[in-house]
């Protein structure tokens, strides 16, 4: 299993502008900085569903 998070995917994934303009009709695009963290004052999480057959 891998966990990738990322700004851009396009085409698979809906571009996110990052300028608050509707995804449709923006025209401008802001660079955007992701981060994860992960120390006892931020704890992050993935959550996943089970399914049992």
């Amino acid at each position: 299993m891998r966990v990738q998070v990322s700004s851009g995917a396009f085409p698979r994934f809906a571009r996110n502008p990052g300028t608050g303009e509707p995804r449709a009709t923006a025209t401008a695009l802001r660079a955007a900085d992701q981060q994860v963290f992960h120390d006892p004052g931020r704890p992050s999480a993935l959550v996943l569903p089970v399914h049992r057959t």
